[in-house]
C-alpha cells in the first residue's frame, strides 16, 4: 500500500472504467473523488513483482478514495470511503479487504470519529453503492457496517421526453412571466447572492452545488426570479454530467409550476450536451418527476456507517 499521486491517475481512470460498468464517465468519477479525497486517503494497492525497488515492474492492483465531513450542525466529524476499486484479475486475493482497512485507518488518522460508505455532498458521485456492484455490498457487511436508508436515482429517457413533448416550456415560461416571474439560466454574478438565499432557504450542501454548476461554462444553473428575489432553482452537471439535481423553490411560490419548468430546462441541457439518459440524484418525490418528464425508478444504492472504537485501526 502507498500514497497514490497524480502520476498513477491515468491507470487509475482505466482501472475504474473496466470496474465500474454501470458508469460510463467512470474517468470522471475518479478525477472528482480524487480532487475531494482528504490528504493521505488516496491509497494504491500494487504488487511489486518480487522487485521492489524498480517502478516498470509494479502492477497497480487497485486503490481507494476517502474524504473527511467536518463536525457540524450536532454531527460528528464523518469519514466517507468514496470509492474503491479492485482489479478484476486481482479479486478474491483479500485486496479489497486490506484497502478498506487502509482507507479506514487513514480517515480515522484524518479525525473521523465515524465511518460512512454513502455520498459526501457536495463532491459525490453516487448516493451510496450501487446494489449490481454485489461484491462491494458484501464486503462493507462482512467489514462490520451497517444498512443505513437506501438511495434511488430516477432515470429519463431524453429522445423519448422529448418526442413526447415533455420538456417544452415556452408555454409555460410565457404563463409565468405574465405573472411577474423571470425564468432565465443562472449567470457567475448570481453565485454571492443564490448561495445565501439557498442557504437560508434549505441548508445542507445544495448552496455549494449551486455554486458549483454556476462556474460550468455555460452554468447549468435555471433559476425563477420575480422583483430580484429567487423564488426557484434546479442545477444539472454539478458532479457529473449525466446527473439532474439539486432542485428547489421557494415555500410561497410552489404551486405554479416552477419546479417542473427549471427541470425541463435543464434536461434540455443535458439532451443538448448528448446525454442519453439523465439521471435524477438521490430522488425525493417520485411522483412529480414521473409526471413531469416521465422519469422512472432506476438505480438503487445502499448506504452503510460503522462506528469508530479502539479496535477499528488495524
Amino acid at each position: 500500500m502507498r500514497q497514490a499521486t497524480p502520476d498513477d491517475l491515468p491507470t487509475l481512470r482505466t482501472l475504474a472504467r473496466a470496474a465500474l460498468v454501470h458508469d460510463p464517465d467512470a474517468p470522471a468519477i475518479v478525477d472528482l473523488l480524487w480532487n475531494a479525497a482528504a490528504d493521505g486517503c488516496r491509497i494504491v494497492a500494487e504488487d511489486s513483482g518480487g522487485e521492489p525497488t524498480a517502478q516498470s515492474a509494479r502492477t497497480t492492483l487497485g486503490f481507494a478514495l476517502g474524504s473527511v465531513r467536518p463536525a457540524r450542525d450536532g454531527q460528528p466529524a464523518t469519514g466517507h470511503v468514496d470509492l474503491l476499486v479492485v482489479a478484476a484479475d486481482h479479486r478474491g486475493r483479500g485486496i479489497g479487504r486490506a484497502l478498506l482497512a487502509e482507507v479506514e485507518r487513514r480517515l480515522i488518522a484524518a479525525g473521523a470519529t465515524r465511518l460512512r460508505i454513502r455520498g459526501n455532498p457536495p463532491t459525490h458521485a453516487w448516493p451510496g453503492v450501487d446494489i449490481r456492484y454485489t461484491p462491494a455490498l458484501c464486503l462493507a457487511e462482512s467489514a462490520g457496517y451497517e444498512r443505513l436508508l437506501d438511495g434511488t436515482n430516477m432515470l429519463v429517457d431524453l429522445a423519448a421526453a422529448t418526442e413526447d413533448g415533455l420538456l417544452a416550456t415556452d408555454a409555460d415560461e410565457r404563463r409565468l412571466a405574465a405573472l411577474g416571474v423571470e425564468i432565465r439560466r443562472g449567470e457567475p454574478k448570481d453565485e454571492e447572492p443564490l448561495r445565501e438565499w439557498v442557504e437560508g432557504e434549505f441548508g445542507g450542501s445544495w448552496a455549494a452545488e449551486c455554486a458549483m454548476a454556476l462556474r460550468n461554462e455555460p452554468p447549468t444553473l435555471h433559476l425563477a426570479v420575480r422583483d430580484g428575489a429567487f423564488l426557484g432553482f434546479a442545477a444539472h452537471s454539478a458532479q457529473r454530467i449525466p446527473v439532474f439535481g439539486p432542485m428547489g423553490t421557494d415555500e410561497a411560490a410552489r404551486g405554479l409550476g416552477i419546479g417542473a419548468v427549471l427541470l425541463r430546462r435543464c434536461l434540455a441541457d443535458q439532451r443538448d450536451a448528448g446525454v442519453a439518459v439523465a439521471e435524477i440524484g438521490w430522488v425525493g418525490p417520485v411522483r412529480f418527476y414521473s409526471r413531469a418528464v416521465g422519469a422512472r425508478l432506476g438505480r438503487v444504492f445502499w448506504t452503510y456507517e460503522k462506528a469508530v472504537h479502539d479496535k477499528t485501526v488495524p
